[in-house]
């Protein structure tokens, strides 16, 4: 008996402390994709518009923490039309051939209060490399109803390492002026849990299918 009771108590120490961890979604309203790379002399902002994915997470078991990401390399956009046709042509993403660039987290470290290191499979232009980014974990609350969490990340990748070689020097492997070799990639990501999700979705949906008053006739003169 006294076995019994301790197995059980046990595994419902263990079923609590798994069923904290929540599996999140992206608030794609107020999150960002970025990255900055040099042109000619100065930097170069742009983004990733179309993205989607979860992050399960438990702030009191972060390195338990699962992501799993997938964004769509057409959305590029650098606020200059000709430039993103250029970079979704095959001299850059080929985004007709590569449709889809992909993160999977592979580990979790602290680094410190709300500080991680993840590491995780980049899947860029076909080619998968393992990357680290540093993550901030801005907290967790409740706004509205609804369950929100915040993160931002960063790290820096060298385009090289993913095939995307336009403007290298094809016996040196050298750069130019033109596109830089670094790349900074910069996250600001707004989380929702996938219930909150799926009411926000209902409220929106609701929101469209309610009757637009019809607009008030002004007085006729006489």
């Amino acid at each position: 008996m006294k076995k019994l009771f301790l197995f059980l108590a046990a595994f419902s120490f263990l079923a609590v402390s798994t069923v904290r961890a929540e599996v999140y979604g992206f608030d794609k309203a107020h999150s960002n994709v970025g990255f900055t790379v040099r042109h000619a002399l100065a930097p170069v902002n742009g983004e990733f518009k179309d993205f989607d994915g979860t992050i399960k997470f438990d702030d009191k078991k972060p390195e338990a923490a699962k992501i799993n990401v997938t964004i769509q390399t057409a959305s590029i956009s650098t606020d200059n039309e000709m430039r993103d046709k250029h970079l979704q042509s095959p001299d850059f993403f080929d985004a007709e051939k590569y449709p889809t660039l992909t993160f999977k987290s592979t580990g979790v470290e602290t680094a410190g209060d709300k500080k991680y290191k993840v590491t995780g499979d980049l899947t860029i232009h076909g080619v998968t490399k393992s990357v680290v980014l540093d993550v901030d974990y801005l907290g967790k609350d409740t706004m509205m109803g609804m369950d929100i969490a915040g993160f931002t990340a960063s790290t820096k990748i060298d385009r090289r390492d993913f095939g995307l070689v336009w403007g290298q020097d094809k016996l040196t492997g050298a750069g130019n002026l033109i596109v830089a070799n670094d790349v900074n990639i910069n996250l600001n990501i707004s989380l929702m849990t996938k219930a909150s999700l799926e009411k926000m979705k209902k409220m929106m949906n609701k929101k469209k299918e309610e009757p637009k008053e019809a607009p008030t006739e002004a007085p006729k003169a006489n």
